[in-house]
């Protein structure tokens, strides 16, 4: 036998019970506030929240590439077609006669250079980092300075090495096909 203390009154059930609906009503608000929040935030039900933090990351990596460019591709010979692989040479005999040879007249560069692609493609990318450096209103000390102390003495000394100063280009170089023929050789393209 159960004391009458012991079972719940009706009264005492259905006051348990009004209870517990006004605390569902509340819950019931508050996800109705928390839901409203999410759809102005544009946060649906159908959403995929690792995508959009993908998304988001994504966006701000090109942000930061963007704010922080890490500056020109470098350049390639191999695959160009007679047109462009002319075009690309004649901008590094450009920069090679009005930048290098007169601004850093202490480095040889023997007149035979087109005709030795590695000269070619050592020069190419000198010439892209010192434009890189210099392309801007305010160039930038630190690359500079590693320029000068790095890549030009190393670049013109690989070159020396290629096409000789005192003599050890091949004597026949001049003989060898001209810029213009260097794009229909299938060894490097």
């Amino acid at each position: 036998m159960t004391s009458p203390q012991a079972e719940p009154s009706a009264q005492a059930l259905g006051e348990s019970l009004a209870a517990l609906a006004v605390q569902v009503a509340a819950l019931r608000g508050q996800i109705a506030q928390v839901n409203q929040r999410l759809d102005r935030a544009g946060l649906r039900g159908d959403l995929d929240l690792a995508a959009s933090f993908e998304e988001l990351a994504q966006t701000v990596a090109d942000a930061l590439d963007a704010a922080a460019p890490r500056g020109p591709a470098a350049p390639t010979w191999i695959g160009l077609d007679r047109q462009a692989h002319g075009a690309q040479l004649a901008e590094l005999r450009q920069w090679a006669d009005t930048v290098l040879r007169q601004q850093y007249g202490g480095y040889e560069l023997r007149d035979c250079w087109p005709r030795h692609i590695h000269a070619v493609w050592e020069l190419s990318t000198l010439a892209a980092e010192w434009r890189h450096i210099y392309s801007g209103n305010r160039p930038d000390l630190a690359r500079a300075l590693e320029f000068y102390d790095r890549w030009l003495p190393g670049t013109m000394r690989r070159i020396t090495g290629i096409t000789g100063i005192t003599g050890k280009c091949m004597p026949h170089c001049v003989m060898l096909p001209g810029p213009g023929d260097w794009a229909a050789r299938p060894a490097y393209r």
